[in-house]
């Protein structure tokens, strides 16, 4: 998926916005949006090198929230997200910053599921999205630099020779 982004970036404090597609946690929300067109306006929110994204309000999607590292980083994400499409009404508590209407009560899973816009997931889909590495890895794929390395890439270091003994520390003087 191609997204129009502009590369608009927030740096206080490390927070940078990113491609959607940059979001260590891009393919889990492609799989759990009942609206996959959403993806087109979010956007990576990256707090120094782990960018999660923020999925923006729209057509079956109520609200939206991110957990991110403490207060600090949540009003700097509240001041980047500020102006984008489909981040109505932000706001940050805590280390949460939320966006759009206010949940009423989502006591119960089917609440959460239709006021954050996500679809039904069989028990076997549960846990079966791709994992990536942290972004700056390089992504997926056989060439070097690349996630998971092949076998070939790998730097094999033989076991040493019969057993490794056990050294005992001494206490320091």
């Amino acid at each position: 998926m191609t997204s129009p982004f502009t590369p608009e970036v927030a740096c206080a404090l490390g927070v940078r916005l990113l491609p959607p597609e940059e979001a260590h946690d891009f393919e889990r929300w492609a799989g759990r949006l009942a609206n996959p067109g959403l993806l087109r306006d979010a956007v990576a929110v990256a707090l120094y090198r782990f960018p999660l994204l923020a999925v923006p309000v729209g057509e079956g999607r109520r609200g939206g929230q991110l957990h991110v590292l403490g207060t600090s980083f949540a009003e700097e994400a509240v001041v980047a997200l500020d102006g984008r499409p489909g981040f109505p009404r932000l706001f940050a508590r805590g280390p949460l910053v939320e966006w759009g209407d206010r949940p009423l009560e989502l006591s119960n899973a089917r609440a959460r599921q239709e006021f954050y816009g996500l679809r039904d997931l069989a028990e076997d889909d549960v846990g079966s999205y791709p994992i990536r590495p942290p972004a700056g890895h390089g992504g997926y794929g056989s060439e070097a630099g690349r996630w998971p390395p092949t076998s070939e890439q790998l730097r094999t270091v033989p076991p040493p020779d019969g057993t490794v003994p056990i050294v005992a520390a001494s206490p320091l003087p």
